[in-house]
């Protein structure tokens, strides 16, 4: 991608010389017109803002989609707790015992199978005494728990950048409204 500059004359006229002014204008190779507006005609604050308010809006779109997968894996942590807590307690048959998750009932099976990731889920009666299905599901609930601490620390981190997106746009503007506010007191 390569930066041209243009230079276009302005409807003003120079006080002194009653010359019109010239600008310079700021073109991306490859960058067309969008959303009604025509990016190879902005000037080089005007780019950098706009390519900093893209990347803040993914990155904001990054931050909800981890923040929905770290709701969903607490729900499915909850769950898997609470089948543990009736397991280690007494007797549970795994295909007829339910649990809600998400608004919709399971059987135990069904839902460790499904969304909890556990390698030995039996079909039959457990207690705390199946030391296998518990290993499994200790070992499925340490896997969630690291990944919800890897996805948490992703998030601080798409946050932080976020936020300095944002410090940016704001420099950019107060020097673009410095240069404006300049540039009106020098007529």
């Amino acid at each position: 991608m390569a930066f041209n500059v243009d230079q276009i004359y302005l409807s003003m006229q120079s006080p002194d010389t009653g010359e019109y002014l010239l600008a310079n204008v700021y073109t991306i190779d490859g960058v067309y017109e969008a959303d009604g507006v025509t990016p190879r005609l902005l000037s080089v604050g005007q780019l950098v803002m706009a390519i900093c308010l893209q990347r803040a809006a993914e990155l904001e779109t990054d931050i909800v989609r981890k923040m929905n997968e770290l709701e969903s894996t607490t729900e499915i942590l909850e769950c898997m707790t609470e089948i543990e807590t009736n397991v280690l307690e007494g007797d549970v048959n795994m295909g007829t015992k339910k649990i809600k998750y998400q608004g919709m009932d399971y059987t135990y099976q069904d839902f460790l199978d499904r969304f909890a990731g556990v390698e030995y889920v039996p079909s039959g009666t457990v207690n705390k005494d199946s030391t296998e299905f518990l290993s499994s599901l200790e070992s499925a609930m340490d896997s969630k728990n690291s990944f919800s601490q890897r996805t948490m620390i992703e998030l601080q981190s798409q946050t932080t950048k976020r936020d300095q997106t944002y410090d940016m746009i704001s420099n950019i503007l107060k020097s673009i409204n410095t240069v404006l506010i300049g540039n009106v007191n020098n007529f």
